[in-house]
């Protein structure tokens, strides 16, 4: 409705244009003191003529036509279905030490808007360099993430796997308590030689008791 009444409003000036610049244009005012233009001012009523110029000849803006041509949306809806406006990885912080001996790592994701699972979008969360997993959760948990440094990065898609955002790249240290080599040592089973442990002495046997001796017959 809004482009149709914009166009037939265009299309008026441009055919009013000449004749308003060739004909002549005269103002008065009424008993109530309002100011009317016309070319035809009313009998028995003062007025005058106005200098009316030759209207500005308008020069074609650059995408007018591709402007008007968009879809008109209703207010409070968001700008186009599936967009993010704030992709970002909120925890691990990009550069942060993230203390975990056991090298599970959890991650969660900023959006805006709330992930929409119902239109299939989801997660992709690519972990130095390689994928690591996908779901519809804006949270992960890595395993097993060894110490040093690691990078992050968290990419939307839709059900046809196109993207839809992606966060930057951020980088994070996983730091594991390091064990002292004698408690290491002290921690390692006990190594036995070939043929199993070695045995415990045997306690010392008592003497038996003399056994009495049965004289033979004659």
């Amino acid at each position: 409705m809004f482009r149709t009444t914009l166009w037939l409003a265009l299309s008026l000036a441009v055919l009013l244009a000449p004749a308003l610049a060739s004909a002549d244009v005269y103002r008065w005012t009424d008993d109530q003191g309002n100011v009317h233009f016309g070319d035809r001012p009313p009998e028995g009523r003062a007025s005058e003529p106005v200098d009316v110029r030759e209207p500005m000849r308008a020069v074609p803006l650059e995408g007018a036509r591709e402007i008007l041509e968009r879809p008109v949306r209703p207010r409070g809806q968001p700008e186009a279905e599936g967009v993010y406006t704030r992709v970002a990885i909120a925890r691990p912080e990009d550069g942060s030490g993230v203390r975990a001996n056991d090298g599970n790592v959890s991650a969660e994701l900023d959006l805006e808007p709330a992930l929409d699972a119902d239109a299939g979008h989801r997660v992709i969360w690519v972990l130095n360099g390689e994928e690591a997993g996908e779901g519809q959760s804006p949270t992960a948990t890595f395993e097993g993430l060894n110490r040093g440094e690691h990078t992050l990065q968290a990419r939307i898609v839709d059900a046809s796997g196109e993207e839809l955002g992606a966060s930057a790249t951020i980088e994070f240290n996983v730091l594991r308590m390091a064990i002292p080599r004698e408690q290491q040592q002290q921690q390692r089973p006990q190594q036995f030689p070939p043929g199993g442990a070695p045995q415990a002495p045997r306690a010392p046997q008592a003497p038996r008791a003399p056994q009495p001796v049965t004289p033979a017959p004659n």
